[in-house]
């Protein structure tokens, strides 16, 4: 009885395993998601930061300018090529700016700025020398 059991249970496995995958690899279609991505080339575009690198959920990726935005979708041109390509929001799949965010660019400033203050008091230390000529001469 073990035996058959665990036949069976074997092949139900064989069976069902490789179906996960493909069910897991299948993109539902998601209105909260359609509404951020919308909101954000709407916001990319009214402040002026076009530049954006958008994956689709075909796989490619698309690069340029957000030139256009309607209702169902936006037009993103290439600056090399001068070619435009219409993209409705619910063929997005992750929308990003090119260049570096402003969090990095912060960052990047304040371990300057801490760098050159931490340089600064070292020297000030080194060379801070109370009782004028030295007391240990």
């Amino acid at each position: 009885m073990n035996r058959v059991l665990m036949t069976l249970l074997l092949a139900l496995g064989l069976i069902v395993v490789p179906i996960g995958p493909t069910v897991y690899g299948q993109q539902q279609f998601d209105e909260a998601a359609t509404a951020r991505v919308k909101a954000d080339v709407i916001k990319r575009f009214s402040h002026k930061e076009e530049r954006v690198k958008v994956k689709l959920r075909s796989g490619s990726e698309v690069k340029g300018r957000i030139t256009q935005t309607s209702d169902n979708g936006f037009t993103l041109t290439d600056e090399k090529t001068g070619n435009h390509t219409d993209i409705g929001y619910a063929d997005v799949l992750k929308l990003q700016g090119r260049g570096m965010s402003k969090t990095k660019k912060i960052a990047i400033v304040t371990a300057v700025g801490v760098g050159v203050v931490v340089i600064v008091v070292v020297i000030a230390i080194r060379n801070f020398d109370p009782f004028g000529n030295g007391l240990f001469k």
